[in-house]
């Protein structure tokens, strides 16, 4: 059986049900969010708090033609008009109709003038066209006199928000015109019927009171609001709620009242505050939760507008520039947010962003109005939403100076005008930046502008060349007669400048002679300065080497002697040897230095860039130094930046050799308190001059290229600030009495500083006396390649053990490549007892012999030698029992070398351990070393502690 089917609304269901359901229907809301209110509100009792200015807005628009209601943004201009004044002229019997100015001002009046004389129809373009034309013209009050007789009608037209004349268009002729048409004089009379009103931002009053003649028809005629007060704005809370039954928690209207009034255009936040709080009621009781849950009066408009932003951004995956467009395009600043006003755009102009507008004037979001200004238009929904969110404010403040121009350029485009030069050079500018933000109208006209003006170059350009020619012609036929008459004399002058030419020919010729032969002597001397150079490095070398080789005889028996394994000497004697030590060590450590500072000097020092691991690089420093901070009871810290690259484009043995130095000087100078060595991105603090001279050098291609630091900080007793650019010169420290007190030559931080150079880096060094020091090495992140350098050698210290990595049976243990200045190793000669071994020493130097034999003696070696080559063959020859042979690699009658291959090739000793000795700790020795046959290879400087680990792993 068929049935009917009836749809009843809810809220009817709750009256007549109101036990079950009365309570879970929501009534409607009051409160109008970010619109104005209009005379239907005024009708339903939710317009209130502000009787007092009605009445008095009333009362003016009875006696004078023209009322201009001032007040700031969001006091409730709009609604004071729409829902106050229009409800009581119409009760009054006036026709009313409203308009906004917009960007075409003159066209709006002509709509509401249309509209009140024939209500309710719709408007030609050629009707609207028409009267805007009659009203340039004659002007508003001889038009609105005429609507009014033929209608019979008094007539009320209202001006909604007016500063749009003024910031529509930066033409203020054009804006005055306008305001001199609507605006009476104030000594004439006035049609009666006739009334005009309009409201006006006070920010914008100032302006308009620039304006010639504007000032003296505002006087009287305006009307000045405030914004509410806390009783007042408590009212417009409180009573519309009462009218649907709902209530507020004691004390909350006064909340929001109070926080409202604080608010700079409180009206519009006030009304969006309590339009968002209404679905959050709970049985007809709005709750201090639910307000404190939207933040308040000041938060809710910004919460509610970014909620709406994030769910385009992240929900429908729209990009922000389309956003960002959509919304300014319905935008007008003349200097930034606080003097924006909203304009309607078209959809023709938004395009593919008109999806945006639609998305944004749904009735969950109501960022925008649709149709505000037609079919395919739309307008932000209160110009509070650009003052108070904060992301929309910033945008407008971004984008104020293209805002400008656009207004300007929309309003030549409107009137056809074509643009200067100057400003089809700017409008080009904005074109190539901004282009999907400039309407096709504006476009044009640039493009029209632009071939009108290159037209009236090219015609100016032809009139310029026209003109030129017939000067020219005017001058040649004057140049002609002249020409003849000195046609002799120029004949002269070229003779004589023709001598003046040869002449000049032949001081050229001396010149380039004399030129040439400087170059060569140039040429000559720096090849004498490279020869000198390189006698001096070589010198210095010999000399180093020569110098060392008694040097470390004399250490290692010195170092017998304090070990005093006999217990024979006193103890005296043991303070005499001791002393000894201690001395010969500080000269070898002069003469490692002096060598150092000459390679790098002299660009000999080799720079072998590889990947270095930071981390490992500052465990091994702290390693290094952590015993001897703990001895001196310092606070010892190395960080490493977790932002830095986990290795670094560097020679890892130079850079720890510089570090190594202001580490030593730290701990050196440091009698309490703290050592730091921190490895961080060097940051905007750094010296200018620093990266001056890295841009200088080529380390850095660019001024802003990423720099790390090695900061080596401490609390030791600091250096005078007129003593910090001396420190790094050789031979120099801050004082003589540092010297004496602490000892050193004053060469480590010449060579870090040389050796940082090398690795294309810097060091910049910051001390207080007494507060401590901090030096930091600069150097580039990431390198395209370090400084090259010819000569690859060695570090002038034996330590080379990086270079020549262990060989043998046992590559564990210690570095047999180091010299007398390391500290004794773990495992002391008395620990390696040797069982009378052979081993077979050949050197022609008996000091070195005397001294290592005592040694290999002691410990339980039987020692053989022999001065050369040939004797060495000898002795193996007659002793087939030998062990281990140390072969210096020059002796006379046979080259080290060669004696090593021979013995290699003598089947009988295919097998024989032979460790190549070396004066030197040059890679190239070591290599030529084991090519010829050596089972290994030392230095002749190495100490006990090296030497005898070495020989034990070969005997093994």
């Amino acid at each position: 059986m068929a049935q009917d089917a009836y749809a009843v609304p809810l809220s009817e269901v709750a009256a007549v049900w109101p036990e079950a359901l009365g309570r879970l229907v929501l009534p409607p809301c009051p409160y109008r969010g970010l619109q104005a209110f209009t005379a239907a509100d005024a009708q339903a009792g939710v317009f209130v708090g502000r009787e007092r200015e009605v009445k008095r807005l009333r009362d003016m628009v009875k006696g004078q033609p023209l009322v201009v209601v001032t007040g700031p943004s969001g006091v409730g201009k709009s609604s004071l008009v729409a829902a106050g004044l229009q409800p009581a002229l119409s009760a009054d019997g006036w026709s009313v109709a409203s308009f906004r100015p917009g960007v075409t001002p003159y066209e709006s009046v002509a709509r509401a003038l249309l509209d009140l004389e024939h209500p309710g129809a719709n408007h030609s373009l050629e009707q609207l066209d028409h009267r805007a034309q009659v009203l340039r013209k004659d002007g508003f009050w001889p038009v609105a006199s005429r609507v009014a007789l033929l209608t019979g009608k008094r007539l009320a037209l209202i001006g909604d928000q007016f500063e749009e004349v003024l910031s529509a268009s930066p033409d203020t002729e054009k804006a005055l015109g306008f305001l001199q048409h609507l605006f009476p004089p104030p000594d004439t009379v006035q049609d009666a019927n006739v009334r005009l009103v309009c409201t006006l931002r006070a920010d914008f009053l100032p302006d308009l009171l620039e304006l010639p003649h504007i000032g003296p028809r505002l006087q009287d005629r305006q009307l000045n609001v405030s914004p509410l007060d806390e009783a007042a704005l408590t009212r417009v809370i409180v009573e519309p709620a009462q009218l649907a039954g709902v209530v507020f928690s004691p004390g909350l209207a006064e909340e929001i009242a109070s926080e409202a009034s604080k608010a700079a255009g409180s009206l519009p936040l006030l009304e969006f505050t309590l339009t968002e709080l209404w679905p959050l009621q709970r049985e007809r009781q709005i709750t201090f939760d639910s307000y404190h849950g939207l933040g308040g009066v000041s938060g809710a408009l910004n919460q509610h507008a970014e909620k709406a932003y994030h769910w385009l951004r992240h929900q429908l995956r729209l990009d922000e520039p389309r956003i960002r467009r959509a919304l300014l395009s319905m935008i007008r600043a003349r200097g930034g947010s606080s003097s924006a006003v909203r304009v309607t755009a078209d959809r023709s102009y938004l395009g593919n962003d008109w999806y945006i507008a639609q998305l944004l004037a749904d009735p969950d979001r109501r960022l925008v109005i649709l149709g505000s200004d037609g079919p395919g238009t739309a307008e932000i929904a209160h110009e509070a939403l650009i003052r108070e969110w904060s992301r929309l404010s910033a945008w407008v403040e971004e984008d104020a100076d293209f805002q400008q121009w656009l207004t300007m350029m929309e309003e030549r485009a409107r009137d056809g005008d074509v643009l200067s030069a100057t400003r089809v050079a700017e409008a080009q500018r904005w074109l190539d930046e901004r282009q999907p933000d400039i309407p096709h109208d504006v476009a044009d006209l640039i493009e029209l502008s632009s071939v009108v003006i290159l037209e009236q170059q090219k015609t100016q350009q032809l009139l310029s060349e026209s003109q030129e020619l017939t000067e020219q012609l005017r001058e040649r036929s004057a140049e002609l007669e002249v020409r003849q008459r000195y046609l002799h004399e120029s004949n002269v002058k070229l003779e004589e400048q023709a001598e003046i030419l040869a002449q000049r020919n032949r001081d050229i010729e001396v010149k380039y002679t004399e030129i040439e032969m400087a170059r060569e002597v140039l040429e000559e001397r720096a090849e004498q300065l490279a020869v000198s150079m390189r006698f001096k490095s070589e010198f210095i070398a010999n000399m180093s080497h020569k110098l060392r080789t008694p040097l470390n005889s004399l250490l290692l028996l010195a170092k017998l002697l304090t070990e005093d394994s006999e217990g024979n000497l006193s103890q005296k004697q043991l303070e005499f040897a001791q002393t000894i030590l201690s001395t010969g060590r500080d000269i070898l450590q002069l003469i490692k230095d002096v060598l150092d500072l000459s390679m790098a000097e002299s660009g000999k020092m080799d720079v072998t860039a590889t990947s270095a691991p930071l981390a490992q690089l500052a465990h091994s420093l702290e390693a290094t130094f952590r015993p001897l901070t703990t001895e001196k009871k310092l606070a010892f810290t190395v960080r490493v930046a977790s932002v830095l690259p986990d290795t670094l484009l560097i020679d890892e043995q130079r850079l720890l050799q510089a570090v190594r130095e202001l580490l030593f000087n730290a701990v050196k100078f440091t009698e309490s308190g703290s050592v730091e060595l921190a490895v961080l991105p060097a940051g905007p603090d750094i010296p200018m001059a620093i990266r001056e001279q890295l841009l200088e050098a080529g380390s850095l291609s660019r001024p802003d290229g990423e720099l790390v630091a090695f900061s080596v900080t401490d609390t030791g007793i600091g250096i005078a600030a007129d003593k910090l650019p001396v420190i790094f010169e050789a031979f120099t420290q801050a004082d003589d009495m540092i010297s004496r007190t602490y000892g050193g030559t004053g060469l480590g931080l010449s060579i870090a500083r040389e050796v940082v150079r090398l690795l294309g880096g810097e060091i910049h060094a910051q001390s207080e006396p007494g507060r401590g020091s901090s030096f930091t090495i600069y150097l580039p992140l990431r390198p395209s390649k370090l400084p090259p350098r010819t000569f690859a050698l060695a570090e002038a210290h034996d330590d080379v053990s990086a270079l020549f990595p262990p060989r043998g049976p046992d590559a564990s243990g210690p570095d047999r490549w180091g010299n007398l200045e390391q500290p004794a190793g773990k495992r002391p000669r008395s620990d390696i007892p040797f069982g009378g071994e052979k081993v077979l020493i050949v050197d022609d130097d008996i000091r070195h012999l005397f001294s290592i034999t005592a040694v290999l003696e002691q410990c339980g070696l039987n020692v053989l030698y022999a001065e050369n080559g040939r004797e060495a063959i000898e002795v193996l020859q007659q002793q087939d029992d030998v062990a281990v042979a140390l072969i210096d690699i020059v002796t006379p009658g046979a080259d080290g070398l060669a004696t090593i291959t021979a013995i290699r090739d003598m089947p009988a000793f295919a097998g024989l351990a032979i460790i190549a000795v070396t004066a030197t700790a040059m890679k190239s020795n070591r290599e030529m070393a084991i090519e010829s046959g050596a089972s290994d290879c030392m230095v002749k400087s190495a100490i006990p502690d090296i030497v005898l680990p070495l020989l034990r792993r070969w005997i093994e």
